[in-house]
């Protein structure tokens, strides 16, 4: 599977350049590959004796005194390679590769690497085409096919996620998930997990505030059992209450660690104060919930949740790799096509639920001690997920949405006052957020915001995008498009983002043009239109003794709560 990306933390570059490294031969991973396929429990048995025995190695390391500063340690290390006649490429993938197969120097080859390689010309997106069927039950399947490498990957979405948990008991849709992996009704969680590593299989359960996910990787070869295997999590888990008590401490102890980390508290108390806490997106975004309800949660609750939201008729089924639509349908209707909708009515996420009127404020967390405080800033937006937002996302991108943006060169590079500022357009399929966050030295909180609400400000008035902006905005997106569906999983989260977003099928094909049609004016009416200076909610997470006197001048009203690691989730106020 990893063989299907060209470089990064592994892919075909990395596969190259060991066996070069270590072997002398690009093509060594055919090598490994073999032998991984033919080992034997004997043969491991033996070579696990031959080098986990005794006698075994010890070294002891006692530091003497430091004569240096360390001006002397690393620097290059230079090469006598010399350029000579390049191979050809089927020397190495055509010939027998014996123990290690052929060698770079068996051919007479050397790279050269006196200069970089020159840069290949730019490719324009080609995504793969989707094709779309129906299982015998009515579930939509959507498919994309890539056969780079023999595996498919699966997600069978539903129309949940952290939006659906209870409001009176949140943290119910992840205790859920959590167990959804610890077997099934004739599987144990060690039989479940035995059974993926059997078939080099992955099988995963997760949420966000949308959709909830179970997805699947499978070989090629083995896509029938995978499939036979995810169906059995998704229809049948167990529950069992053994493993519940285990992965309820799990979860409560991330929930313990997440009301901790600044980072959490002031997404914590952000979204549900924009929001409102009516509002199936007016919660803490992690979906850990409350710990008092976690706490009590049954495996009737969880039971209950799972037959109410994770049903066929809430269900669309992805799968890209190396298959076809007509193979997966047929090997998906035995897996899933008996699946019955329950009679009782689909649930429902309640979105026309109020959003409060902005009332710019701050909400000061006291985190006493704290050197650094962190700056959330949010207001709701009158656009959704599936409206047109590329022109309004390369506003933010110019403002706030990447390194060379207008806050975090300010606050970063020029300020030094925070190691990176950072704004977004949430990306909800319901009502989209505009965000800033910003963590900043505790003596320079106040004079951040002021910094911040300035920067917008000037942004939507006579210091709007300009042109240098806008060529390097445009040229970055076009540019790294191609190289964003490299993979099967990444084409997977495009082919579900169309079908969430209600886009076209060619939806990311003319992406570029539309970049390439963006000017000046559009993106700055885009952002005139949805972003205001003058109605932003602030969070701020920090040393209260040291911050409130800082935000004395800025003219907002303040607000400030204690921060308790075992409160719950509004944080009581002092």
């Amino acid at each position: 599977g990893g063989l299907e990306s060209v470089g990064g933390f592994g892919g075909k570059a990395v596969a190259l350049a060991e066996g070069t490294l270590y072997a002398n031969n690009p093509g060594y991973y055919k090598v490994e590959l073999e032998r991984l396929a033919s080992a034997s429990p004997d043969a491991v048995k033996e070579i696990t004796s031959k080098w986990l025995s005794r006698p075994v190695f010890s070294l002891t390391v006692e530091p003497g005194e430091r004569t240096e500063g360390g001006e002397n340690r690393g620097g290059a290390v230079t090469s006598d390679l010399k350029p000579q006649t390049a191979i050809q490429p089927d020397q190495y993938w055509n010939s027998d590769l014996g123990d290690n197969g052929p060698s770079i120097t068996d051919a007479g080859y050397a790279p050269d690497r006196s200069k970089l390689p020159d840069v290949g010309s730019l490719q324009a997106l080609d995504f793969p085409d989707i094709e779309r069927g129906k299982l015998k039950n009515g579930m939509q399947v959507i498919f994309a096919r890539r056969a780079a490498v023999p595996t498919v990957n699966v997600a069978v979405s539903f129309d949940a996620g952290y939006a659906a948990d209870p409001k009176d008991a949140l943290g119910t849709q992840s205790l859920m998930l959590a167990m959804m992996d610890e077997g099934t009704t004739s599987l144990t969680s060690t039989q479940l997990a035995e059974a993926q590593e059997r078939l080099g299989a992955r099988i995963n359960a997760n949420a966000n505030l949308d959709e909830t996910v179970v997805s699947a990787f499978a070989l090629k070869a083995n896509l029938a059992p995978t499939l036979d295997l995810m169906a059995d999590v998704i229809r049948n888990p167990a529950f069992d209450a053994k493993e519940l008590e285990r992965v309820r401490a799990q979860q409560l102890n991330r929930i313990s660690a997440e009301r901790k980390a600044p980072n959490s508290i002031a997404t914590g108390v952000l979204l549900p104060a924009i929001y409102g806490r009516a509002h199936p997106y007016g919660i803490p975004p992690s979906g850990t919930g409350d710990p008092k309800v976690v706490e009590k949660l049954t495996r009737d609750n969880l039971v209950a949740f799972h037959n109410e939201w994770l049903r066929p008729d809430m269900a669309k089924i992805f799968v890209v790799g190396d298959t076809t639509l007509s193979e997966v349908t047929g090997l998906l209707n035995k897996s899933l096509g008996s699946w019955k909708a329950p009679k009782k009515a689909k649930p429902e996420k309640n979105f026309d639920a109020k959003i409060p009127v902005p009332a710019p404020k701050i909400i000061l967390i006291d985190r006493p001690k704290s050197p650094q405080s962190v700056i959330a800033a949010g207001k709701v937006l009158s656009v959704t997920g599936r409206d047109d937002l590329e022109t309004l996302r390369a506003a933010n991108e110019v403002f706030g949405g990447s390194f060379l943006s207008r806050i975090n060169m300010n606050l970063r590079e020029t300020k030094g006052w925070s190691y990176g500022v950072r704004s977004r357009i949430s990306g909800n399929k319901e009502q989209q957020s505009f965000m800033m966050f910003a963590p900043v030295q505790s003596d320079k909180t106040g004079a951040s915001i002021l910094e911040l609400r300035k920067d917008l400000s000037a942004f939507l008035g006579d210091k709007g995008v300009n042109g240098e902006e806008l060529t390097r905005t445009i040229n970055g997106n076009v540019r790294e498009l191609p190289g964003s569906f490299e993979t099967s999983g990444d084409v997977l989260r495009g082919v579900r983002n169309i079908e969430k977003y209600g886009r076209d099928d060619d939806y990311y094909e003319k992406l570029a043009e539309t970049y390439r049609g963006m000017t000046v004016e559009a993106i700055d009416a885009a952002a005139r239109a949805q972003l205001k200076d003058d109605d932003l909610l602030f969070v701020i997470v920090g040393d209260a003794e040291t911050v409130k006197p800082q935000l004395e001048d800025i003219g907002l009203p303040i607000e400030i709560r204690s921060k308790d690691a075992n409160s719950v989730p509004d944080y009581e106020r002092k």
